[in-house]
């Protein structure tokens, strides 16, 4: 798929097809993770790779009840984590980075992924029950959970509406 387009058709997705995705898909979204930027190129990340139904059930103890449905349903979540001891002052940008590249090769190829955020820094027991669950090290932190899995084509997708490119626009000064 033609970057742009895949950029520009890339929609979240909550609903998915009970059908397995293979551990090589998984290693190719992990392959697309790991070409993200990172601040002095410290490439920090770790994914834990989620199949286990228990530990699904577990992550939505930690998030709103709207996010129940899909984290439940999706056949795997990628848990995207920062290594803090190789990323200090910008591991969450390092990590956004990476979930970025990898919600782009899911819907490249013909998956769809959901954004969920694993770090708050208004919840910090957010953070603490996800490190917890998943068994991470105090230095590795969750910055994003993605749910993903083939999409089921009977979701309905409300219509995006985007800003004008103008709006947002400023030249030299505000």
């Amino acid at each position: 798929m033609e970057t742009i387009n895949c950029i520009k058709t890339r929609r979240s997705r909550r609903k998915f097809l009970d059908k397995d995705v293979s551990d090589e898909i998984i290693k190719r979204l992990i392959d697309s993770a790991r070409h993200a930027p990172s601040s002095m190129d410290s490439q920090p990340w770790e994914f834990v790779i989620i199949k286990d139904n228990e530990i699904k059930k577990g992550l939505t103890s930690f998030k709103e009840k709207e996010n129940e449905e899909y984290i439940l349903g999706a056949k795997i979540i990628i848990a995207v984590c920062v290594d803090k001891e190789k990323s200090e002052t910008r591991w969450i940008e390092d990590g956004v980075c990476a979930v970025m590249n990898i919600l782009l090769e899911a819907h490249n190829l013909g998956l769809g992924a959901v954004y969920v955020t694993g770090y708050n820094n208004r919840h910090p027991e957010i953070t603490k029950g996800i490190q917890e669950l998943l068994k991470l090290p105090e230095n590795i932190m969750p910055v994003a959970l993605i749910p993903l899995g083939y999409s089921d084509s009977s979701e309905e997708l409300e219509k995006k509406e985007l800003r004008e490119v103008n709006e947002m626009i400023h030249f030299d000064k505000w």
